[in-house]
């Protein structure tokens, strides 16, 4: 499975970025293996550069000490989906005791795709988004958990535990892969995102070009909010 990538991260017109991103990958003898994310940090709590950091170095970590292991050992989606689900659950409790600890409220969203043998996952939990291209089209595989204002309904962070959305699938062809916050995708329209479209891509250097033509887009267009995206094409 032949792997091309690029990332984007900016922390836009805001003092502080509170976007954080991750983009591991390992080749195995049972083939290519990947890992990526995208957390926001909330605004409007404390430290959200704190809680989207240590949600993508938690995954790091687990991606090295758990996921690896378990799909080259050929082990089904169910125990990869239970060893990040208790992954999620860990950061959360550990930032719930961080919170308390300072007296604070932090939190952050997190969209995370894992890829290997074809087959994905898909762990969601905030505004930040996932996007599958394929064959001229763009589809978005997450829903956000806002209540319309502006207001997020789920996170990882200080509160109690929620339970992510998971989606599962197949890759079939050649697919592309968008991560971003919604600093990236709030004033991008469908028509500027078909410079993603795969089958006009086949270099890292071509995908980073175009997320930051698109990045740039998006401030010329008046975002202010840190702006950042991870883009796979496999």
């Amino acid at each position: 499975m032949k792997v091309i990538s690029g990332v984007y991260w900016d922390k836009g017109r805001r003092a502080v970025n509170q976007d954080s991103i991750m983009l591991e990958q390992v080749m195995t003898d049972r083939g290519r293996i990947l890992m990526m994310a995208v957390s926001d940090g909330i605004g409007g709590l404390n430290e959200g550069e704190i809680a989207s950091g240590y949600i993508t170095e938690r995954l790091t970590e687990n991606f090295y000490s758990q996921m690896i292991s378990l799909a080259v050992k050929g082990k089904e989606k169910k125990y990869l989906m239970k060893s990040i689900l208790r992954c999620f659950y860990s950061i959360n409790e550990e930032l719930r005791r961080y919170g308390e600890g300072k007296g604070i409220k932090l939190g952050a969203t997190i969209s995370l795709l894992l890829i290997w043998k074809r087959n994905y996952l898909v762990f969601h939990l905030g505004d930040s988004r996932i996007y599958l291209c394929r064959r001229k089209k763009i589809r978005l595989l997450t829903n956000d958990h806002s209540d319309g204002r502006c207001g997020l309904t789920k996170c990882l962070g200080s509160f109690p535990f929620q339970s992510p959305d998971i989606l599962y699938g197949r890759i079939y062809g050649r697919c592309g892969f968008l991560l971003c916050t919604d600093g990236f995708y709030r004033t991008i329209d469908s028509v500027s995102m078909q410079v993603l479209i795969p089958e006009d891509i086949d270099s890292d250097q071509q995908i980073k070009k175009r997320l930051w033509m698109l990045g740039e887009m998006a401030e010329k267009r008046g975002e202010e909010d840190n702006l950042s995206a991870v883009y796979v094409v496999v």
